[in-house]
Protein backbone atom coordinates (compact mmCIF):
# COMPACT_ATOMS: atom_id res chain seq x y z
CA UNK A 1 0.00 0.00 0.00
CA UNK A 2 2.85 2.31 1.06
CA UNK A 3 4.20 1.76 -2.69
CA UNK A 4 1.13 2.68 -4.15
CA UNK A 5 1.30 5.93 -2.26
CA UNK A 6 5.07 7.17 -2.89
CA UNK A 7 4.47 6.57 -6.69
CA UNK A 8 0.82 8.56 -6.59
CA UNK A 9 3.09 11.32 -4.59
CA UNK A 10 5.74 11.00 -7.12
CA UNK A 11 4.02 11.08 -9.75
CA UNK A 12 0.87 13.81 -9.25
CA UNK A 13 3.42 17.06 -9.11
CA UNK A 14 5.38 15.32 -12.04
CA UNK A 15 1.90 15.13 -14.27
CA UNK A 16 0.62 18.05 -13.05
CA UNK A 17 3.78 20.49 -13.71
CA UNK A 18 3.75 18.89 -17.14
CA UNK A 19 0.54 20.24 -17.64
CA UNK A 20 0.18 22.99 -15.98
CA UNK A 21 3.51 24.27 -16.94
CA UNK A 22 2.82 24.90 -20.35
CA UNK A 23 -0.34 26.26 -19.91
CA UNK A 24 0.95 28.76 -17.98
CA UNK A 25 3.86 30.01 -20.37
CA UNK A 26 1.11 29.97 -23.16
CA UNK A 27 -0.77 32.61 -20.63
CA UNK A 28 2.05 34.55 -20.22
CA UNK A 29 3.13 34.46 -23.83
CA UNK A 30 -0.45 35.76 -24.10
CA UNK A 31 -0.14 38.51 -21.90
CA UNK A 32 3.63 39.42 -22.85
CA UNK A 33 1.96 39.57 -26.83
CA UNK A 34 -0.91 41.99 -25.44
CA UNK A 35 1.26 44.40 -23.96
CA UNK A 36 3.59 44.82 -26.86
CA UNK A 37 0.71 45.71 -29.14
CA UNK A 38 -2.71 45.81 -29.99
CA UNK A 39 -3.06 43.37 -32.67
CA UNK A 40 0.29 41.31 -31.80
CA UNK A 41 -2.73 39.04 -28.93
CA UNK A 42 -4.51 37.98 -31.62
CA UNK A 43 -1.83 35.70 -33.34
CA UNK A 44 -2.30 32.99 -30.70
CA UNK A 45 -6.50 32.83 -30.62
CA UNK A 46 -5.89 32.73 -34.32
CA UNK A 47 -4.05 29.74 -34.20
CA UNK A 48 -6.33 28.07 -31.53
CA UNK A 49 -8.78 29.27 -33.63
CA UNK A 50 -7.55 27.61 -36.97
CA UNK A 51 -6.95 24.52 -34.88
CA UNK A 52 -10.22 23.80 -34.14
CA UNK A 53 -11.08 24.69 -37.41
CA UNK A 54 -8.69 21.92 -38.78
CA UNK A 55 -9.94 19.52 -36.07
CA UNK A 56 -13.20 19.90 -37.10
CA UNK A 57 -12.83 19.08 -40.44
CA UNK A 58 -11.10 16.34 -39.62
CA UNK A 59 -13.77 14.89 -37.69
CA UNK A 60 -16.49 15.31 -40.52
CA UNK A 61 -14.11 13.72 -43.06
CA UNK A 62 -13.45 10.61 -40.78
CA UNK A 63 -17.11 10.41 -40.04
CA UNK A 64 -18.49 10.70 -43.40
CA UNK A 65 -16.43 7.32 -44.47
CA UNK A 66 -15.92 4.16 -42.78
CA UNK A 67 -14.49 0.88 -43.94
CA UNK A 68 -12.63 0.02 -46.62
CA UNK A 69 -9.45 -2.06 -46.18
CA UNK A 70 -8.04 -5.68 -45.88
CA UNK A 71 -9.92 -8.06 -43.97
CA UNK A 72 -7.67 -11.34 -42.80
CA UNK A 73 -10.46 -14.21 -41.23
CA UNK A 74 -7.80 -16.43 -39.50
CA UNK A 75 -8.63 -20.14 -37.97
CA UNK A 76 -7.99 -20.74 -34.01
CA UNK A 77 -4.49 -21.40 -34.95
CA UNK A 78 -3.48 -18.02 -36.28
CA UNK A 79 -3.58 -19.09 -40.31
CA UNK A 80 -5.11 -17.05 -42.50
CA UNK A 81 -8.11 -18.72 -44.00
CA UNK A 82 -9.78 -15.79 -46.24
CA UNK A 83 -8.72 -12.46 -47.26
CA UNK A 84 -10.32 -9.65 -49.07
CA UNK A 85 -10.87 -6.10 -49.93
CA UNK A 86 -13.30 -4.09 -48.95
CA UNK A 87 -14.52 -1.11 -50.53
CA UNK A 88 -14.75 2.37 -48.25
CA UNK A 89 -18.65 3.00 -47.74
CA UNK A 90 -19.29 7.02 -47.72
CA UNK A 91 -22.60 8.16 -46.40
CA UNK A 92 -24.33 11.57 -45.51
CA UNK A 93 -23.90 13.09 -42.47
CA UNK A 94 -26.54 12.58 -39.90
CA UNK A 95 -27.87 15.02 -37.06
CA UNK A 96 -26.08 13.20 -34.47
CA UNK A 97 -22.57 13.75 -36.53
CA UNK A 98 -23.08 17.11 -36.53
CA UNK A 99 -24.09 17.63 -33.03
CA UNK A 100 -20.86 15.89 -32.34
CA UNK A 101 -18.71 18.27 -34.53
CA UNK A 102 -20.54 20.73 -32.64
CA UNK A 103 -19.49 19.66 -29.12
CA UNK A 104 -15.71 19.18 -30.85
CA UNK A 105 -15.75 22.87 -31.93
CA UNK A 106 -16.81 23.98 -28.20
CA UNK A 107 -14.41 22.03 -26.31
CA UNK A 108 -11.24 22.85 -28.77
CA UNK A 109 -12.52 26.44 -28.88
CA UNK A 110 -12.23 26.42 -24.82
CA UNK A 111 -7.98 28.22 -25.50
CA UNK A 112 -9.53 30.29 -27.87
CA UNK A 113 -12.01 31.84 -25.57
CA UNK A 114 -9.30 31.75 -22.85
CA UNK A 115 -6.79 33.47 -24.93
CA UNK A 116 -9.61 36.07 -26.38
CA UNK A 117 -10.24 37.53 -22.89
CA UNK A 118 -6.73 37.98 -21.78
CA UNK A 119 -6.51 40.22 -25.32
CA UNK A 120 -9.85 41.91 -24.94
CA UNK A 121 -8.71 42.90 -21.37
CA UNK A 122 -5.58 44.30 -22.89
CA UNK A 123 -7.11 46.05 -25.54
CA UNK A 124 -9.56 47.48 -22.92
CA UNK A 125 -7.56 48.74 -20.51
CA UNK A 126 -5.27 50.22 -23.21
CA UNK A 127 -8.49 52.19 -24.32
CA UNK A 128 -9.21 53.15 -21.10
CA UNK A 129 -5.66 54.78 -20.16
CA UNK A 130 -6.08 56.46 -23.58
CA UNK A 131 -9.26 57.78 -22.35
CA UNK A 132 -7.52 58.89 -19.39
CA UNK A 133 -4.53 60.96 -20.81
CA UNK A 134 -7.12 62.44 -22.77
CA UNK A 135 -9.06 63.36 -20.12
CA UNK A 136 -6.12 64.71 -18.45
CA UNK A 137 -5.32 66.39 -21.36
CA UNK A 138 -8.66 68.26 -21.85
CA UNK A 139 -8.51 69.29 -17.82
CA UNK A 140 -4.89 71.00 -18.30
CA UNK A 141 -6.28 72.56 -21.16
CA UNK A 142 -9.10 74.56 -19.54
CA UNK A 143 -7.03 76.83 -17.57
CA UNK A 144 -5.79 74.50 -15.02
CA UNK A 145 -8.41 74.99 -12.15
CA UNK A 146 -8.71 71.95 -10.35
CA UNK A 147 -11.45 70.20 -8.98
CA UNK A 148 -11.67 71.46 -5.75
CA UNK A 149 -11.68 74.73 -7.09
CA UNK A 150 -14.56 73.90 -9.40
CA UNK A 151 -16.35 72.45 -6.76
CA UNK A 152 -15.92 75.45 -4.16
CA UNK A 153 -16.21 78.20 -6.57
CA UNK A 154 -13.96 80.64 -6.65
CA UNK A 155 -11.91 81.79 -3.55
CA UNK A 156 -10.76 84.99 -4.79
Amino acid sequence: MSGSIMTILFVLPVVLLSMLLPLALVVALQVWLCRKGKWLGLILPAITLAMSLMICLSVVGFSAVTGGGSVQVTDGHGNIVEEYHREEEHHQLQPADLAMVGGVFLVFNVPTLVLGGIWLYYKNRREWKEDLKKMNIQDLGKGGASGEDALCGDRG
